[in-house]
């Protein structure tokens, strides 16, 4: 713990007067909020004019996430539930209970008690809500924190409405509290989380987390047993008050940005002795527009336009201008001229699916809980993050392994020139449903679950074949040997289909083994005994 204060000590006095010492002072979910309740023209996110997808982003039949996917769902994206793949997601969060930090109570829950977002999550069994209680600013966290009777009505509040819509329990997103406010913050989680948990053993306690720490107000030792889920806000590194263009999101910094980056934060909180598999790192799905002084990286800001949605971006910028992963942040960025005046230019830093890899790969690398969003509707009407999403956090990612997935992918390419080159290629052939399934199958379960399939409804179909024949029924009901070899060889193979499958467990399995084995005994027994018997005199 002291190594890492100490490298933010140091990185503190060496940038004191940094973009990111400015950034710490704004909340950037409270920003949003403001600016959207406000129709600002420096938050943009196209709802108006994008077309969603008539059909929501479909996943494999056996799709199962490897990772937690945690994300923040807005209360102004009204219907976006409508288009959500739920089995892309384990947990929302939705936003917000705002405090009044004079009383605890509400001051808005956002249609908390009647929002479909929550009844729609519910439907899955092994899927979490939970509600979002925010409170921004020094000032409004130390007139709360300090109130022990708001702290009490506010865990009160909480309970009923946990009770009430049968959440999973609360994410506190308190951005701003100040480090002499250390132990009432850590005071107030103690009582939140022993109070929800005696009131249901079930509820979840989530925070958030800064991206960088700057007032050290967190107390890792006591709240480590206390909280179920850290969530690092991994954005905004570079935003409205940068001297610079830059990356929002950076996976690393080097000497050509500011020295903060979602690889130094994560390293800042393992080695605070957070576990690993309670860290969520929060990625965002939106980006920052600047007017800059040239087209160059690390352009001067001549004035900051504002926050742009994904699907703005995908839509107004990507759609017209080159994008570009920058090498060192791993961030997506174009940087181009205003038609018609080409001395004033743009610059635009977000996040897109090339980016979101290589951020999903520090969370595998570094072994955390999952991934985090901020927020869940800012990219409606596009795919992009769900694709990498579905590849990169499911369990046995079809990128695990490359070199099965190369000899998979051939396999299919090889089988679709020989049909196209037989002229058999129709969108209804059953030739053609075999190519997409064979392209489809990257790992060796799914290999093995094919194979032996085939064997089983092969032999079986050979069997039946085979008993047409007189000569062939009498030799095999007559050898006692053979029926036992095919059968026994035939319950192999449906036991391992059936395990595969998860049609039966490994009690099951041992179970059936041990009969089998008992069987097999018993034949072998028998047989010697009968030999011994012929023997005698």
């Amino acid at each position: 713990m002291k190594k890492a204060k100490g490298k933010l000590g140091f990185i503190k006095k060496l940038f004191h007067h940094s973009d990111s010492a400015k950034l710490a002072r704004k909340f950037i979910h409270q920003h949003h909020k403001e600016l959207k309740e406000k129709q600002s023209p420096t938050f943009v996110t196209d709802t108006d004019t994008v077309k969603l997808k008539d059909i929501v982003f479909k996943t494999k039949k056996n799709f199962q996430l490897g990772y937690e996917v945690f994300g923040w769902y807005p209360y102004w994206e009204k219907d976006y539930y409508k288009y959500l793949n739920y089995n892309l997601l384990s947990t929302i969060a939705y936003f917000s209970y705002e405090v009044d930090p004079k009383t605890g109570n509400a001051i808005t829950t956002h249609d908390w008690d009647t929002t479909p977002i929550v009844d729609s999550i519910k439907a899955y069994p092994d899927k979490k809500i939970l509600l979002t209680v925010s409170n921004f600013g020094e000032k409004n966290n130390r007139k709360f924190l300090k109130n022990t009777t708001a702290v009490n009505q506010l865990v009160e509040n909480l309970i009923q409405l946990l009770e009430k819509r049968k959440g999973n329990g609360v994410c506190i997103d308190f951005e701003g509290v100040a480090k002499s406010q250390k132990e009432e913050y850590t005071s107030f989680l103690l009582t939140l989380s022993n109070k929800l948990k005696k009131a249901n053993k079930d509820y979840l306690v989530y925070i958030t987390l800064p991206s960088v720490n700057w007032s050290e107000a967190l107390d890792f030792n006591s709240i480590n047993q206390t909280v179920d889920k850290f969530v690092i806000m991994g954005y905004d590194y570079y935003g409205k008050t940068s001297s610079v263009a830059g990356p929002v999101s950076p996976l690393n910094s080097d000497k050509t940005w500011e020295p903060y980056n979602l690889t130094t934060s994560v390293d800042y909180y393992l080695e605070n002795k957070i576990p690993n598999n309670k860290l969520l790192l929060a990625l965002p799905t939106y980006g920052s527009l600047w007017e800059t002084k040239t087209q160059s990286l690390q352009s001067k800001v001549k004035n900051y336009i504002g926050s742009r949605t994904f699907s703005y971006i995908k839509k107004n910028i990507e759609g017209n201008e080159q994008i570009y992963i920058e090498p060192i942040s791993k961030s997506a960025y174009s940087s181009f001229s205003i038609k018609g005046d080409k001395n004033q230019f743009r610059q635009c830093w977000f996040e897109n699916d090339s980016s979101f890899v290589y951020k999903t790969k520090l969370i595998k690398d570094k072994k955390l809980a999952g991934l985090g969003i901020w927020a869940l509707g800012y990219d409606k009407g596009y795919d992009d993050i769900w694709n990498v999403i579905s590849s990169e956090m499911a369990v046995e990612s079809e990128n695990s392994d490359e070199k099965e997935q190369d000899s998979v992918k051939n396999a299919g390419s090889i089988f679709s020139k020989i049909v196209n080159t037989l002229g058999l290629k129709d969108p209804n052939s059953k030739i053609n449903t075999v190519e997409e399934k064979l392209v489809s199958i990257t790992d060796y379960k799914n290999v093995l679950l094919y194979t032996m399939s085939f064997a089983l409804f092969f032999a079986c179909v050979g069997f039946v074949w085979a008993m047409f024949s007189p000569n062939t029924r009498a030799g095999f009901f007559n050898n006692t040997s053979l029926k036992g070899y095919y059968i026994g060889l035939m319950l192999l193979l449906a036991i391992v289909i059936f395990r595969i499958l998860d049609a039966i467990d490994d009690f099951i399995v041992m179970l059936i083994i041990g009969f089998l084995l008992g069987v097999l005994a018993f034949y072998i027994a028998n047989g010697i005994v009968e030999r011994k018997k012929k023997e005698l005199p």
